[in-house]
């Protein structure tokens, strides 16, 4: 016990230290110190990605009509909320500038407009004030301090549709509104076969409306072509930008971010394969999960971050996510610490879920999961609940910690549980709740866990479920 309060204490210290930061805060590393007690440094994660795709052609820059553009975006992620787009725009003929060919960093993009016949309607100082796009055959970087405000009242945006490239720079969205749509605010986004590689960089109060595209910062790979190459988001803080949407890529990496700010929203993982999800912190704001994968993401890895006060889970896995990974993660004070839903052969380890609102760990009508080593400490319903298995599921429990929730482990409909070396020692009086309450006595004479025990609850007949096989053996 004596543990557990400590952990409650570091928890609120780096809390505390981070909401202090949170409106300033320029790189995450800006608050290693703060979170170094809570994971042994020396498992930090490491990683190789690819380079971005270096374009040899002659720069082509222009200015062409921003429908389209709408056009090509329409083609990877449909055509809601384009209307606010369209409605955003200061001039009645709206255009964009666009990168069709070649490398261009912003100096470039400086000079070009410097040629054109009014400039400071385009580019004027750091505001940009028309939308901005890479087409498929084009690059644009920015590097080594670059800054650019996009024009919240002039409908600017960034669409990547080649190759995006920022390492140590910054976008943020001029902090006036449009008067033609209220709901616009710029956006940074990759869709089709584009690729994104952003590092060192800051993102602030970007995102509107309830596409995906647009939510703030986006990669949306969907389509009949693969991407480019890799994307990845690292080392970068996104302070009030509404969420972050990674869509139908392969392998891409979000590691060591912070996600901060009132009006922070979190991370979709949508039809993503092998990505890795490693040391982010998220502070608050998030409305709903502040990690969540949906419609069949698989063979995810999701690693040592850190999640205070999301609104609803601080980890959601839903909608066919299968094969995912779930290791050394904290989630401290939101809405839940992690739930699962409808998605199979997923490994929950060595996570800690401490003083949520509702359940620590949820598991539903997900076979061939199992639960390893995971700390379930003060949560305000169950540490651990498990329902909705289908009959003839078996779910493994091994080497668990319950301390001081509501309800240690509760079920409705687990079917079989086979539960070796957990420790409900400091779970009293309230063992075991739901369809297991009456097996409490099993759990009371083995506090210790060091006799494996079997419990039957039953379990939910599916019909036209579909054949399971896994990749990975949880058993055991």
């Amino acid at each position: 016990m004596d543990d557990y309060e400590e952990l409650r204490t570091q928890l609120f210290d780096v809390y505390t230290g981070l909401s202090e930061q949170s409106a300033t805060l320029q790189h995450p590393s800006r608050v290693d110190h703060l979170v170094a007690g809570l994971f042994d440094q020396n498992d930090e994660h490491t990683f190789e990605a690819e380079l971005p795709r270096a374009s040899t052609g002659a720069a082509d820059i222009e200015l062409i009509d921003l429908r389209l553009v709408l056009l090509q975006l329409s083609f990877a992620a449909g055509s809601n909320d384009q209307l606010s787009i369209v409605r955003a725009q200061s001039t009645s003929t709206p255009q964009a500038i666009v990168i069709n060919d070649g490398q261009v960093n912003l100096d470039e993009l400086r000079a070009w407009v410097s040629a054109q016949p009014d400039p400071n309607k385009l580019l004027n100082n750091d505001t940009l004030h028309v939308p901005l796009v890479v087409f498929q055959n084009g690059r644009f970087d920015m590097t080594s301090g670059d800054q650019l405000e996009l024009s919240t009242k002039d409908g600017a945006f960034i669409a990547n549709l080649g190759v995006l490239v920022m390492d140590d720079a910054a976008i943020s969205a001029t902090a006036d509104t449009n008067e033609t749509a209220e709901q616009f605010v710029p956006f940074v986004a990759t869709a089709g076969i584009g690729q994104a590689q952003i590092s060192n960089s800051v993102f602030e109060r970007l995102g509107f409306g309830d596409t995906a595209l647009y939510s703030g910062v986006s990669i949306i790979n969907r389509g009949l072509y693969a991407p480019i190459g890799q994307s990845y988001l690292t080392d970068t803080v996104l302070r009030d930008v509404q969420g972050a949407t990674f869509a139908g890529g392969t392998s891409p990496i979000i590691k060591s971010n912070v996600f901060v700010g009132e009006a922070a929203g979190g991370l979709i993982l949508r039809s993503t394969n092998n990505a890795l999800i490693s040391s982010n912190v998220f502070l608050g704001g998030a409305a709903g999960a502040a990690l969540k994968f949906m419609s069949g993401a698989t063979n995810n890895t999701v690693l040592r971050n850190i999640i205070f006060s999301a609104s609803g889970p601080g980890i959601f896995v839903t909608e066919g996510s299968h094969e995912t990974t779930i290791m050394d993660n904290i989630i401290w004070k939101s809405g839940s610490g992690i739930s699962v839903m409808h998605s199979d052969c997923v490994d929950l380890t060595g996570n800690v879920a401490v003083d949520n609102l509702r359940k620590g760990i949820e598991l539903r009508t997900s076979r061939n999961s199992r639960i390893v080593a995971n700390q379930m400490l003060g949560n305000h319903s169950s540490g651990l609940f498990i329902g909705a298995q289908p009959s003839g599921t078996t779910t493994w429990l091994n080497d668990n910690l319950f301390i001081g929730n509501r309800v240690g482990l509760s079920s409705a409909s687990s079917d079989h549980l086979v539960l070796n070396q957990n420790d409900f020692r400091n779970q009293f009086p309230r063992f075991l709740d739901g369809d297991l309450a009456s097996q409490t006595s099993r759990i009371v004479t083995n506090l210790r866990g060091t006799d494996a025990i079997e419990l039957r609850a039953g379990g939910i007949e599916l019909f036209n479920i579909t054949r399971l096989a896994c990749l990975t053996q949880l058993e055991g």
